[in-house]
């Protein structure tokens, strides 16, 4: 007799333990690939938080992984005993190519550890780039990029970082071919001096300008070393116009993000941005919104490239907020 009671409790624990909240709020699905993604684009994915346990749960927060990411607010619902609530994520692709991925964190009432909501896919140009940066770490100055057609069209290099193009052994860049190794070089760039990002221009429609990510050890914090100071920083710098003319007039977008230290107070008005100022002669920039969202800022832009303004433009935009002033980088090729 004690030992069929004392089965029947362990096995009433057993059950229990089973449904209690820890063990029965799961994510359908768990991830969404988006797969290939144009620069800049927007993707929803559709996620339910489905309770297996036997009693309603609440959720206490969901939160992104980084501020690309838009969610659903499911603060303080309640996902019903063997219910669900639908959670929406939209992922705002970056501009630069390659691998990207982005979770949601959803904490629940009783629950130690959140459960999560992951998407991915891969940024792809029309003309793809391998590796997608210039490692120039630890006294690097030359490498090759291979650029290729994805949709097998030919294409012609017109120029790399602002100069003809140099082509890898056994490949001419100039010539219409859908495949391009092409080498760059940093060799008279001197320290401290690096920008954050190296142009390729082409001629194929869909991808006139080819942003490569310069790895250097002066292009990661030390770029924006008020960053911290300041409160936020610029993640993505550089806004690629691609083919513009002379006097259009174009609106984009920068998104600022907390740059403070977790547990570490922010400056006061941090998130406070007054205007922006083109650094450039060549190009005019306007403010025309400041929206903050949790602890970043979605700063849209209105840019015009001046009349008389040619060829591959790299042009500094000074954003200025109420603790200091950061920058991005305006890339444009212009038509004739």
């Amino acid at each position: 007799m004690i030992l069929a009671r004392s089965l029947a409790l362990l096995l009433s624990l057993a059950w229990w333990q089973a449904a209690t909240p820890e063990a029965g709020v799961r994510v359908e699905p768990s991830t969404v690939d988006f797969g290939r993604l144009e620069p800049g684009e927007a993707r929803t994915a559709t996620f339910r938080l489905c309770n297996d346990s036997v009693r309603a749960v609440r959720v206490l927060s969901a939160f992104p992984s980084c501020k690309c990411t838009d969610i659903t607010d499911l603060a303080g619902a309640q996902i019903p005993a063997g219910g669900q609530v639908e959670l929406k994520a939209t992922l705002q692709a970056p501009r630069a190519p390659g691998p990207k991925d982005a979770k949601v964190f959803v904490t629940l009432e009783g629950v130690s550890r959140p459960v999560v909501a992951q998407m991915q896919g891969e940024v792809v140009w029309a003309v793809q780039p391998s590796p997608p940066y210039v490692d120039a770490l630890k006294g690097v100055r030359t490498g090759t990029v291979m650029l290729r057609s994805t949709d097998q069209a030919t294409f012609r290099v017109l120029s790399v970082d602002g100069r003809p193009p140099a082509g890898a052994p056994g490949s001419d860049p100039t010539a219409p071919a859908s495949e391009h190794g092409v080498t760059w070089d940093l060799q008279g760039v001197p320290d401290g001096s690096f920008r954050q990002w190296m142009l390729v221009e082409t001629d194929h429609p869909k991808a006139r300008l080819i942003p490569l990510r310069v790895r250097h050890e002066s292009t990661g914090v030390r770029f924006d070393p008020l960053a911290t100071q300041r409160g936020w920083q610029v993640p993505e710098s550089v806004v690629v116009l691609g083919a513009v003319k002379a006097g259009q007039t174009v609106t984009c977008r920068v998104v600022l993000e907390n740059a403070v230290p977790k547990g570490k107070p922010r400056p006061a008005g941090w998130d406070r941005i007054n205007g922006v100022r083109a650094e450039d002669p060549r190009l005019k920039a306007e403010l025309v919104q400041a929206t903050v969202k949790a602890d970043a800022v979605d700063v849209t832009l209105r840019v015009t490239v001046q009349p008389g303004s040619t060829g591959v433009l790299w042009m500094p935009v000074a954003i200025e907020g109420a603790t200091g002033t950061g920058h991005c980088f305006v890339a444009a090729v212009v038509d004739p």
